[in-house]
C-alpha cells in the first residue's frame, strides 16, 4: 500500500507539501497541487482523512458530475478548460476520502446516482426543477441562479471586479473597458455588476463588450472597441482566457502592455503566470472550491445540514505585469 512518503517522491516534493496539498493549504501553486493530485492517482494512495465520518457511513456513494453544455463546447474545441481542471481534480480527489465515486455525464441527461453536482452556467430554472424530481441531492459548482434556493459553491465576481476596477481608478485610467462573456452566467454576470458598480461610483461611463470564448471572435470585438471609442487605457476581462486573447489582439495592432493598455484577468489559472506579460488577474481558489463541493454533496447524501446553503469565496488579486 502506497504511503504519503511514496506520493511526495513521485511528485517530487516534500512530505510536507503533499499534507498541505490534502489539507487544501493557501501556501501551495496550483501547478505544484496538480502534481500531487497525479502522483495520489497513479499510487492510488488512500489519505486518512475523516475517519471517524466513514466509520459512522460506511456505504459508497456514486455522484454524477454533470457538465455544461459550454463546457463539453469547450472540450470539443479543444480549448483547454484550466480552470474546471483545478476545480474537479480536487472535487474528485476530496470526494475519494468521502467514500464517493464520480462519473461524468451530461449535464441534461443524467443517468441514475445518489446524487448530483451540476458544474458551469447553463443550469436554468427549468433544469432545477427536473433534478428537484429526482428525489437526489445536488448542488451548483460556479452557479447560482437568483430565486432558486439550492446548495450552490460561487466566487464572489463582484468583489473582485469591484476591486480590479477601482485599483484601476485609483492608477488614474479612465477608459476602462470591459469584455466579457455571457452573462446568463452566474460568474461573468458578478463580474459585469463589479466593474458597472465601481466605475459609475467613480463618475466614469461603463463600456463593455461581450465575446464569445467557444468561437473567439477577439479580433471583431478589438477591432469593434477601436473604431467606436478613443483607445482604452484599460481592459478588465472576465476571465484569464479573455485576457489573454485581447492582450494577442492588442499586440498584433502595435499596442504595448501595459504602456499603452493596461489588462486585468480572473481565475488565475496556471497560465496566467508565465503568460507574456505576466497576467494581472483576480485568483479564484479553485480547489476549494471543489473540496467544499465535496464535501458539502457527502454532507446532503448523510442528510447532515440538509438546509440549503450558498457559499461564496473571496477573490485575491494578483498584481502582475500586464497592469500598472
Amino acid at each position: 500500500m502506497a504511503t504519503i512518503e511514496d506520493v511526495a517522491k513521485k511528485a517530487g516534493v516534500s512530505i510536507a507539501t503533499v499534507s498541505r496539498v490534502l489539507n487544501n493549504a493557501n501556501n501551495v501553486s496550483e501547478k505544484t497541487k496538480l502534481k500531487v493530485w497525479k502522483a495520489i492517482e497513479e499510487l492510488n494512495y488512500k489519505p486518512k482523512i475523516l475517519a471517524s465520518a466513514l466509520a459512522r457511513h460506511k456505504e459508497k456513494f456514486r455522484v454524477g458530475i454533470c457538465e455544461s453544455k459550454r463546457l463539453i463546447d469547450m472540450e470539443k474545441e479543444k480549448v483547454v478548460p484550466e480552470f474546471y481542471t483545478v476545480i474537479l481534480t480536487a472535487l474528485e480527489k476530496t470526494g475519494e476520502a468521502y467514500g464517493i465515486k464520480f462519473c461524468k455525464m451530461d449535464l441534461f441527461n443524467p443517468s441514475e446516482c445518489d446524487g448530483y453536482i451540476l458544474v458551469g452556467g447553463d443550469t436554468t430554472k427549468e433544469l432545477i426543477k427536473e433534478y428537484k424530481n429526482l428525489k437526489k441531492p445536488f448542488l451548483l459548482l460556479d452557479h447560482y441562479i437568483p430565486g432558486e434556493k439550492v446548495d450552490c459553491i460561487v466566487t464572489n465576481g463582484f468583489d473582485g471586479a469591484y476591486f480590479a476596477t477601482k485599483y484601476l481608478i485609483k492608477k488614474g485610467l479612465r477608459k476602462i473597458y470591459h469584455i466579457h462573456g455571457p452573462l446568463n452566467s452566474y460568474g461573468f454576470k458578478g463580474r459585469f455588476d463589479g466593474y458597472t458598480s465601481a466605475m459609475e461610483e467613480a463618475g466614469l461611463l461603463p463600456k463593455y463588450y461581450e465575446y464569445d470564448d467557444i468561437k473567439d471572435n477577439m479580433s471583431d470585438v478589438i477591432d469593434f472597441m477601436l473604431r467606436k471609442n478613443e483607445k482604452p487605457e484599460a481592459i478588465f476581462a472576465s476571465n484569464d482566457i479573455t485576457a489573454m486573447r485581447v492582450i494577442r489582439e492588442l499586440k498584433k495592432r502595435n499596442f504595448k502592455v501595459p504602456k499603452d493598455v493596461s489588462v486585468i484577468g480572473f481565475d488565475d489559472i496556471i497560465s496566467a503566470e508565465s503568460f507574456d506579460p505576466p497576467l494581472t488577474t483576480l485568483k479564484v481558489f479553485k480547489d476549494e472550491m471543489g473540496s467544499l463541493a465535496a464535501k458539502r454533496i457527502y454532507e446532503l447524501l448523510v442528510g447532515h445540514d440538509i438546509h440549503p446553503i450558498m457559499m461564496s469565496l473571496f477573490t485575491k488579486f494578483i498584481k502582475r505585469k500586464s497592469s500598472i
